[in-house]
């Protein structure tokens, strides 16, 4: 791998450094979280520091940079992550890509002196095996990932000059790859027709026996249709039209979908993540996903057509939409493929039946067009990389749980509204002067909601049906109604139900654990209390706690170097882990969470010598828990 700012050599350091910048490079102007790269580094065995050692690497490589004469936030530090800054032109993977559009460009314009050499100035950013320097499964896919995009962009290159009459020289060209790589069935065609269009009849039918041997004996096959009817003709004598060479690319019914739904006319607040999403959705250099996640009423949905609404002049291809059901009925990534496939005008009779199949087609309509594509409400469960588009499109998603298995994801996570925003859309609901005449009452609404938009959304629609109702009568039964869920349920408006949903997603031992930590009342809870009470290993309950964070049930809050972190609760969220804690645990559960927790606060106060410190959490521990 090579590195250079002005033509000057960046000195980087081998294994976790180079490794580092790699993953860095291939995601680059995406946060990389810091857990990725330590997957990257050490795979299954981190060691206990990795984290430091990551940002240690980061430290260096930042050195470096700046001794070569780069800026000194190339690598940037972002959301848990970091992020390397480039602009196009800056990185030799997106250079080709663009070189390569421009090639297509000029052969669909009838250009082919200037797509040839177009075209060979992509293939000359090549300069041996990508990424040569770093063994391991995951270079070895990336290397095996950009030979194959290598050869096809190779293989374009041998149908222009085939098309603009270069028979005899490419040849020499095709005679050692065809050698090489005897069952790329392409080559096989394109060195049958450059023989037999340069008077070598006889050699052309070799050419054919040897590819059709090879194929029979290593995979039991015959050669396909398009070869076969090439050496059809070539066996009859019969002139060939040259039928690799490229053709001005099939567009289809000229359509331009539009399927996001209608914004909501009522969108209030997410001013600080409007501007960080569209320009990440805006940008250059292949396709780009951002994912928004939060629990069940989150308002992802409602943001991410808006963000959708905002930008349609810079997607002019079109906007696609899928409401994937995720957390009910989850729809499978092939209808989802039909549908979009339609909507670009492909005729139903030329949609394959296999996953695959559409996929690779979806890519190829998509390659040329500049799409915006809403992916809502994902399944954890569901590989959906399939349906990402090739180009210059971008996926905006929505789920509960982060979309790891997606690849150079960046997400947003959502959780309540700031108090001012999920003020002004309680009045947008029930009127500005009701709500602002009883303010404080107003205030105290939106926090028993838990500020989830759903919930004031609901709140506001009881309140509507109850003009004579004050807010402060409405607020003293949200906070002292036993259900307070219930409260907050009217017609669709059910933020019951959307929580109910991730509740199906949790092991037993993740579902137990969120429950006992909802029957407690401290505001935020230790690592130590969480073990206490999961009658579990600490790294086993690390996961379960991990699990809650990534399905937005529970909150990682700040931590101290002592402490360590802890976690807190989305106070509507709290409710609905204490309702299902008495439920489903017994009368009983409350009690033993504070026994539990009352011992467990003066084994830890002992065993960490910090007597001072810590007697006034245990204190609000027994006081806390006592007062449920």
């Amino acid at each position: 791998m090579q590195i250079a700012i002005d033509g000057k050599p960046v000195r980087v350091g081998r294994n976790r450094q180079l490794t580092v910048l790699a993953i860095l490079l291939l995601n680059a102007n995406k946060v990389v979280p810091v857990s990725t790269l330590i997957d990257a580094v050490w795979r299954s065995s981190p060691p206990a520091t990795a984290d430091k050692q990551i940002q240690t690497c980061v430290w260096r490589l930042r050195n470096s940079f700046t001794a070569a004469g780069g800026p000194a936030d190339l690598i940037e530090t972002d959301q848990g992550g970091y992020r390397i800054r480039l602009s196009d032109d800056d990185l030799d993977a997106r250079a080709f890509e663009k070189a390569v559009r421009g090639a297509r460009d000029l052969a669909a314009a009838g250009d082919l002196e200037s797509a040839l050499a177009e075209y060979q100035r992509a293939l000359s950013l090549f300069r041996g095996q990508p990424l040569a320097d770093l063994p391991g499964p995951l270079t070895y896919g990336i290397a095996a990932h950009w030979e194959e995009r290598r050869f096809s962009v190779l293989e374009e290159w041998l149908d222009i000059g085939l098309a603009f009459g270069r028979h005899s020289e490419l040849i020499g060209e095709l005679k050692p790859l065809v050698a090489e790589y005897p069952m790329r069935e392409r080559l096989c065609a394109q060195l049958m027709t450059a023989l037999y269009l340069s008077q070598r009849r006889a050699e052309a039918l070799a050419v054919y026996r040897n590819s059709r041997i090879t194929l029979i004996n290593k995979l039991g096959l015959e050669p396909g249709a398009r070869l076969q009817e090439l050496h059809q003709q070539i066996l009859a004598g019969e002139p060939i039209d040259t039928p690799l060479i490229p053709q001005r690319r099939v567009h289809h019914t000229a359509k331009t979908p539009a399927q996001l739904p209608a914004r909501a006319q009522d969108f209030t607040g997410r001013r600080d993540l409007l501007p960080k999403i569209a320009s990440d959705l805006r940008g250059e250099g292949g396709a780009r996903v951002v994912a928004l996640t939060g629990c069940g009423g989150s308002g992802k949905t409602a943001l991410a057509v808006q963000v959708g609404h905002d930008l349609h002049q810079y997607f002019p291809d079109g906007q696609l939409y899928a409401d994937l059901h995720g957390q009910t009925s989850p729809v499978p990534p092939h209808e989802v493929l039909c549908g979009f496939l339609d909507a670009l005008g492909v005729p139903e009779q030329r949609v394959p039946a296999g996953l695959a199949a559409r996929a690779a087609l979806f890519r190829s309509v998509s390659a040329t067009k500049r799409l915006l594509i809403v992916l809502d409400d994902l399944a954890e469960s569901i590989r959906y990389e399939t349906l990402l588009p090739s180009g210059d499109s971008a996926v905006l998603c929505t789920a509960r749980a982060s979309p790891l298995k997606i690849p150079g994801l960046v997400e947003y996570r959502m959780g309540g509204l700031p108090a001012d925003d999920a003020l002004d859309l309680l009045a947008s609901l029930v009127g500005t002067e009701r709500v602002f005449t009883e303010v404080e009452s107003a205030r105290r609404i939106i926090q028993a909601c838990g500020r989830l938009p759903l919930a004031i959304r609901a709140a506001g629609a009881r309140l509507r049906a109850r003009p004579h109702c004050s807010l402060r009568a409405f607020a003293d039964r949200l906070t002292t109604h036993r259900s307070r869920i219930a409260e907050l349920t009217i017609g669709p408006l059910d933020i019951g139900a959307r929580l109910a949903t991730s509740l199906d997603q949790l092991s037993p031992a993740c579902r137990h654990l969120w429950m006992r930590l909802g029957l407690c009342h401290l505001e935020h809870l230790p690592e130590w209390a969480a073990s206490t009470l999961s009658d579990l290993p600490a790294e086993e309950t690390q996961r379960l706690l991990d699990i809650l964070v990534n399905q937005h049930l529970l909150t990682v809050a700040p931590g101290d170097p002592v402490n360590g972190p802890t976690y807190t609760f989305n106070s509507l969220i709290r409710d609905h882990a204490r309702r299902y804690g008495e439920k489903e645990l017994g009368s009983s559960a409350t009690e033993d969470v504070t026994h539990r927790l009352s011992h467990a606060a003066r084994r830890w106060r002992a065993s960490a010598g910090h007597a001072d410190s810590h007697r006034k959490n245990e204190g609000a521990t027994v006081h806390g828990a006592r007062a449920v």
